[in-house]
Protein backbone atom coordinates (compact mmCIF):
# COMPACT_ATOMS: atom_id res chain seq x y z
CA UNK A 1 0.00 0.00 0.00
CA UNK A 2 0.90 3.32 -0.91
CA UNK A 3 1.92 5.94 1.54
CA UNK A 4 -0.02 9.17 1.27
CA UNK A 5 1.31 12.61 1.91
CA UNK A 6 -0.74 15.44 3.46
CA UNK A 7 -3.70 16.54 5.07
CA UNK A 8 -7.40 14.91 5.03
CA UNK A 9 -10.19 17.54 4.31
CA UNK A 10 -11.26 16.90 8.03
CA UNK A 11 -7.78 18.02 9.64
CA UNK A 12 -7.91 21.05 7.50
CA UNK A 13 -11.36 22.18 8.89
CA UNK A 14 -10.70 21.37 12.25
CA UNK A 15 -7.63 23.41 12.16
CA UNK A 16 -9.45 26.31 10.72
CA UNK A 17 -12.24 25.80 13.15
CA UNK A 18 -9.47 26.42 16.38
CA UNK A 19 -7.86 29.35 14.25
CA UNK A 20 -11.29 30.66 14.07
CA UNK A 21 -12.04 30.32 17.22
CA UNK A 22 -8.43 31.85 18.56
CA UNK A 23 -9.24 35.14 16.55
CA UNK A 24 -12.42 35.61 17.65
CA UNK A 25 -11.30 35.11 21.47
CA UNK A 26 -8.27 37.64 20.38
CA UNK A 27 -10.72 40.09 18.42
CA UNK A 28 -13.03 40.73 21.38
CA UNK A 29 -10.35 41.06 23.85
CA UNK A 30 -9.29 44.28 21.70
CA UNK A 31 -12.19 45.53 21.44
CA UNK A 32 -12.53 45.82 25.06
CA UNK A 33 -9.00 47.07 25.96
CA UNK A 34 -10.20 49.81 23.02
CA UNK A 35 -13.04 50.84 25.01
CA UNK A 36 -11.04 50.82 28.38
CA UNK A 37 -8.68 53.11 26.85
CA UNK A 38 -11.01 55.58 25.32
CA UNK A 39 -12.96 55.52 28.54
CA UNK A 40 -9.59 56.21 30.52
CA UNK A 41 -8.17 58.90 27.83
CA UNK A 42 -11.88 60.71 28.47
CA UNK A 43 -11.30 60.80 32.00
CA UNK A 44 -7.93 62.32 31.99
CA UNK A 45 -9.15 64.27 29.48
CA UNK A 46 -11.71 65.70 32.25
CA UNK A 47 -9.11 65.53 35.17
CA UNK A 48 -7.00 67.70 33.61
CA UNK A 49 -9.41 70.31 33.03
CA UNK A 50 -10.89 69.83 36.39
CA UNK A 51 -7.04 70.65 38.31
CA UNK A 52 -6.38 73.03 35.38
CA UNK A 53 -9.79 75.15 36.41
CA UNK A 54 -9.47 75.12 40.06
CA UNK A 55 -5.85 76.34 39.73
CA UNK A 56 -6.92 79.03 37.57
CA UNK A 57 -9.44 80.51 39.86
CA UNK A 58 -6.86 79.79 42.53
CA UNK A 59 -4.37 82.22 41.31
CA UNK A 60 -6.81 84.89 39.96
CA UNK A 61 -8.53 85.01 43.12
CA UNK A 62 -4.87 86.26 44.85
CA UNK A 63 -5.69 89.43 44.21
CA UNK A 64 -8.53 91.00 46.27
CA UNK A 65 -10.27 93.14 43.39
CA UNK A 66 -11.28 89.22 41.71
CA UNK A 67 -12.34 87.99 44.98
CA UNK A 68 -14.35 90.62 46.01
CA UNK A 69 -15.84 90.69 42.75
CA UNK A 70 -16.23 86.77 42.23
CA UNK A 71 -14.96 87.32 39.02
CA UNK A 72 -14.52 83.86 36.04
CA UNK A 73 -10.73 83.86 34.96
CA UNK A 74 -9.97 84.93 31.92
CA UNK A 75 -8.00 82.27 30.78
CA UNK A 76 -10.49 79.88 31.27
CA UNK A 77 -11.66 80.06 28.40
CA UNK A 78 -8.10 78.73 26.70
CA UNK A 79 -9.04 75.75 29.04
CA UNK A 80 -12.47 75.30 27.48
CA UNK A 81 -10.72 75.12 24.14
CA UNK A 82 -9.34 71.78 24.98
CA UNK A 83 -12.64 69.65 25.72
CA UNK A 84 -14.56 68.37 23.43
CA UNK A 85 -18.06 69.65 22.83
CA UNK A 86 -19.64 67.08 23.47
CA UNK A 87 -18.39 67.53 27.10
CA UNK A 88 -20.47 69.44 29.78
CA UNK A 89 -18.75 71.49 32.74
CA UNK A 90 -21.10 72.52 35.47
CA UNK A 91 -19.47 74.49 37.80
CA UNK A 92 -20.89 75.57 41.26
CA UNK A 93 -19.18 78.02 43.90
CA UNK A 94 -20.54 78.88 47.29
CA UNK A 95 -20.14 81.34 50.24
CA UNK A 96 -18.55 79.96 53.28
CA UNK A 97 -17.38 80.75 56.92
CA UNK A 98 -14.68 79.20 58.52
CA UNK A 99 -16.78 76.83 60.33
CA UNK A 100 -17.85 75.74 56.90
CA UNK A 101 -21.92 77.25 57.16
CA UNK A 102 -23.09 79.44 54.42
CA UNK A 103 -21.89 82.96 54.67
CA UNK A 104 -23.61 86.08 53.77
CA UNK A 105 -20.64 88.74 54.28
CA UNK A 106 -19.10 90.47 51.41
CA UNK A 107 -16.43 89.49 50.55
CA UNK A 108 -17.26 85.78 52.56
CA UNK A 109 -13.95 84.21 54.07
CA UNK A 110 -14.11 81.30 52.07
CA UNK A 111 -15.33 80.02 48.70
CA UNK A 112 -15.72 76.72 47.70
CA UNK A 113 -15.65 76.00 43.86
CA UNK A 114 -16.99 72.72 42.39
CA UNK A 115 -15.85 71.75 38.82
CA UNK A 116 -18.23 68.79 37.38
CA UNK A 117 -16.95 67.17 33.64
CA UNK A 118 -19.39 64.50 32.63
CA UNK A 119 -20.54 63.02 29.15
CA UNK A 120 -23.42 60.99 28.31
CA UNK A 121 -24.64 61.39 32.02
CA UNK A 122 -21.26 60.23 33.11
CA UNK A 123 -19.26 62.04 35.26
CA UNK A 124 -15.90 61.80 34.11
CA UNK A 125 -14.36 64.11 37.08
CA UNK A 126 -14.92 66.19 40.29
CA UNK A 127 -13.13 68.12 41.97
CA UNK A 128 -13.68 71.07 44.56
CA UNK A 129 -11.22 73.28 46.40
CA UNK A 130 -11.43 75.89 49.30
CA UNK A 131 -10.28 79.50 48.54
CA UNK A 132 -9.89 82.28 51.45
CA UNK A 133 -10.22 85.20 51.47
CA UNK A 134 -6.14 87.18 50.48
CA UNK A 135 -7.60 90.27 52.35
Amino acid sequence: MKKQYGLSLIEILVSIAIIGIVIVAVAGSMVSNLKISANSNEQSLAMEYVNGALEQYRIYWKNPIHYRSAATPDSLSELNDMLPSSFNVTLSASNLNIDGTPSTATPPPLRRITITVSNDGRTLALGTTLIGNPN
